[in-house]
């Protein structure tokens, strides 16, 4: 790819509420703009909420999403809520019947594991749930959500990220998908392109 990108994107995780990503090699020239939400209360709460008036459109009884770049994302979004489904990175000793799915992640090197056990899954069968990431990309994460929802027995009627990366979507497999921003990806780069 021959093309200069800039050092930093602006992207707006709400009306009036912009932030700048640095543009990042992960290894061997592979550039992404990084988003990483976690810990960060602010933009958390400036997303929640302009997410949320684009989900009052949308019928979900509640939520589900990841460990844990989108954790605090749904703890914020999903204060009015009883509870909501956040699928593990790894099994717990405590988890009773687990289910786990196998996902792969531009962001992650290795394979990753997604786990869920009874005690936390039982209340969302039989439920339409708002899927909730920080970034969609090549849908990756989807595709293992979506295969957790037929190995538990729930469904996901719409999906909310904050950025769409890469190619621009309002929805994923039928499914719509509403997001506040856009995020290109770099992808592979000639180093001496940026200098």
């Amino acid at each position: 790819m021959n093309k200069n990108w800039p050092a930093f994107w602006t992207v707006h995780l709400g009306p009036d509420y912009p932030v700048e990503l640095p543009l990042m090699d992960l290894g061997n020239g592979f550039f992404i703009y990084s988003f990483d939400m976690t810990g960060e209360a602010e933009w958390n709460r400036h997303a929640a909420r302009a997410l949320q008036q684009k989900l009052s459109l949308f019928d979900f009884y509640s939520f589900v999403t990841v460990q844990t770049k989108s954790s605090g994302l749904t703890q914020t979004i999903a204060s009015e809520h009883q509870s909501y489904l956040e699928l593990r990175k790894s099994r717990k000793g405590f988890m009773q019947d687990p289910k786990h799915i196998v996902v792969k992640s531009i962001t992650t090197e290795n394979q990753q594991e997604l786990w869920i056990g009874k005690e936390k899954y039982a209340q969302f069968q039989g439920k339409k749930l708002c899927f909730i990431d920080d970034v969609v990309s090549t849908g990756g994460t989807i595709d293992a959500v979506l295969a957790m929802s037929r190995e538990i027995g729930f469904e996901i009627s719409v999906i909310a990220c904050v950025l769409t990366e890469g190619e621009k979507r309002t929805e994923y497999e039928g499914i719509p998908l509403v997001s506040l921003d856009h995020i290109p990806l770099p992808g592979f780069v000639n180093l001496e392109d940026l200098s």
